[in-house]
């Protein structure tokens, strides 16, 4: 499902925020429903393990930040070389060169793309129904602070968030960390959490140290120690390959 299955852990996944013109909403998602039968396609043949296209809620005063995230699940063995691309497009799309070339341009639609590559430290299992358009994930850029950082989050926030799945509060949790970055991603960011959860409960669980006993609170204390996290994004799936 999506990402994450256990095979998935061993593969790259890539991480695109989009950022788009003015107005061209209806334009760019029109564009990527074409990518969609394309990263179908990919997909059926082995070359990618999901493709999704998500959109992010926006906030007050976060001009500039992407309005959409494109996210890839890579099989790192399997490749199409430069020369294979325009041929597989092609068939995926049923169209002739001229046509696809029409369908591919993103000029006065996509404004920038800002994509990192991203490896998977762990998480939990996805428990739940699969991915559907409309469902909500969350995610948090995060700072590594100190070199137990990645420790901490597997020994002592894990185990949290599988408690929550057993209580059917979260579908999933995982741990990414941002191998490779484009020049025109900003910050300093090292890691990517990402969440997404049964129904709309997303907000009670950031209040949940409230009922910690006092060991885990100590071992909290050393998580959120252990690293800087910006507030959580939410997105909203709006197209999946799978």
């Amino acid at each position: 499902v999506f990402l994450f299955t256990a095979s998935a852990y061993s593969q790259s996944t890539t991480w695109i925020p989009i950022v788009i013109e003015d107005g061209m909403d209806t334009e760019y998602l029109a564009y990527e429903k074409n990518w969609m039968k394309i990263n179908q396609a990919l997909i059926d043949a082995g070359y990618r393990t999901g493709w999704s296209v998500w959109k992010r809620t926006p906030k007050e005063g976060d001009d500039g930040w992407a309005q959409y995230y494109v996210v890839v699940g890579n099989n790192d063995q399997e490749q199409l070389s430069q020369d294979e691309w325009p041929s597989f497009i092609q068939d995926a799309l049923g169209k002739n060169q001229r046509t696809v070339a029409k369908m591919m341009d993103s000029s006065g639609i996509v404004s920038e793309a800002r994509p990192i590559q991203l490896s998977w430290v762990g998480g939990t299992v996805y428990a739940g129904p699969s991915i559907k358009p409309g469902d909500k994930m969350y995610f948090h850029y995060m700072t590594q602070k100190n070199d137990n950082f990645e420790d901490l989050e597997m020994n002592v926030w894990k185990p949290i968030a599988d408690g929550q799945i057993l209580d059917g509060i979260r579908k999933f949790w995982g741990l990414a960390k941002i191998d490779q970055k484009s020049e025109n991603f900003t910050g300093v960011y090292t890691h990517l959490a990402i969440n997404i959860m049964n129904g709309d409960t997303f907000n009670h669980t950031q209040d949940s140290y409230t009922n910690w006993d006092f060991e885990t609170t100590q071992l909290m204390s050393l998580v959120q120690d252990s690293r800087d996290m910006l507030d959580a994004e939410e997105l909203t799936l709006i197209y999946i390959a799978n």
